[in-house]
């Protein structure tokens, strides 16, 4: 009985950590209207996605009439409003949807019927997917998302052409046009199983076909679009990051950790080594804010691990200061953490192995200053195969080994410096 209402108490908590962050979707999304730092980057990605998809809407469109009716046009134009709802939030994908049909409406050859229908299918599409997706961003909900996205698109598909479109058009134009229109295709069709043919044999495979093709595009193109779609109005060109940099407030740090997370995508391990009070986790703060987390970032000294997946890569945050070796850090499964979809920070590493895409960041005092040591680990054999490190002091020489071969012995003339006030601790 006690296990059973154990299971019921984390249930509950675990819908109500859900509802909160499709909440916390919703209201990042409909933030971005009004707050001014992100209105101008906010409404030119919402305009050029809108214009996309209106092109493909109005004219990027084609017919199948050895399959299916002729006026049943395939088409991708939710494409876009999909790479909205991911990027932007469940209502900036719905806006891309009601905008593409609206400019469309002095087009109209449906008496508006045909794009009030489209925006009630779009809505099914875009709505479900991106709010699963805005849940934990990673793959598995993408799928899941555009999963549910095309189950509610194709029926509301069958609703609406069922209730709406059909009767609609046959009042219109008569129902023996419509007949005429789908008879090559299905020879025995007539006025009382008109449905039992086109909905099953049209409007179902139809629409799914669309969906399948819409979100296989949508896997390839998001990844590679990131930068892009989570664009706030910055210079998009990437400036130097490796090398020495020399910060005197907390505001320099900031502009550095924007610098490197403009250069990330997603599976890459960044090692933080300093004394305490360094500026480990101020640095990690910033790389939060430019990756667009909404949740506080608060160091995980005594949880070891802290997750932030609202920003447009989901962030891991460890800091191993307490972590007696990577046995215990086996037995906490610390290391399942690690994916191609997340940047993961570490503090204090005492991981026995790494390998893949490492940053290493070391952190020194110079008077007044601080100065930040950036380097891809290795550039030849290193890259390739995993460094093992048994110990914190292995580790400082494999970084200082991985020092010389990518950025050689820096000098003072390579050290980026600012002028402003000297940086609390």
């Amino acid at each position: 009985m006690e296990k059973q209402q154990s299971g019921n108490g984390a249930s509950a908590m675990k819908n109500e950590n859900v509802a909160s962050k499709l909440g916390v979707s919703f209201k990042n999304s409909i933030k971005k209207f009004a707050n001014p730092k992100f209105s101008a980057s906010y409404v030119a990605k919402i305009a050029i996605l809108t214009a996309i998809s209106f092109i493909l809407y109005a004219f990027a469109k084609f017919s199948l009439p050895f399959m299916f009716p002729s006026f049943l046009d395939m088409q991708i134009s939710e494409l876009p409003a999909l790479l909205a709802g991911f990027s932007m939030g469940p209502v900036s994908g719905c806006l891309v949807i009601i905008l593409k049909c609206l400019f469309k409406f002095p087009m109209t050859g449906t008496a508006y019927v045909g794009e009030a229908t489209d925006i009630l299918m779009g809505i099914a599409l875009v709505l479900p997917a991106s709010i699963i997706y805005s849940i934990k961003k990673d793959k598995k909900h993408a799928f899941i998302g555009l999963l549910v996205g095309t189950c509610a698109f194709v029926g509301a598909g069958l609703i609406v052409n069922r209730f709406i479109s059909i009767p609609f058009y046959a009042k219109a134009f008569g129902f023996e046009a419509i007949i005429g229109m789908v008879s090559a295709l299905y020879k025995n069709v007539t006025v009382d199983n008109f449905y039992a043919y086109y909905l099953p044999l049209a409007v179902l495979p139809f629409n799914l076909i669309r969906c399948i093709i819409m979100s296989a595009l949508t896997f390839v193109l998001y990844k590679r679009l990131s930068v892009l779609l989570h664009w706030e109005g910055d210079s998009l060109r990437k400036d130097k990051v490796y090398g020495k940099h020399k910060v005197k407030t907390e505001a320099d740090t900031y502009a550095l950790a924007d610098k490197v997370a403009n250069m990330l995508d997603g599976g890459e391990v960044i090692l933080l080594s300093g004394e305490l009070g360094a500026g480990k986790t101020t640095f990690t703060k910033g790389l939060a804010k430019s990756l667009g987390i909404q949740e506080e970032v608060t160091s995980p000294t005594f949880t070891i691990l802290n997750t932030y997946d609202s920003g447009r890569i989901k962030l891991n945050h460890l800091d191993m200061y307490r972590v007696e070796s990577s046995d215990e850090l086996a037995e906490l499964g610390v290391e399942d953490c690690f994916d191609d979809e997340a940047v993961t920070v570490i503090e204090w590493n005492k991981f026995d192995s790494l390998k893949g895409k490492i940053i290493e960041i070391s952190i020194s005092q110079d008077n007044e200053n601080r100065i930040f040591e950036i380097s891809k680990r290795g550039n030849s054999a290193t890259e390739q195969n995993e460094i093992n490190i048994s110990n914190t002091n292995d580790l400082k020489d494999a970084v200082s080994k991985g020092l010389n071969e990518t950025v050689g012995n820096a000098n003072d003339e390579n050290i980026v410096t600012t002028d402003t006030p000297t940086l609390d601790d």
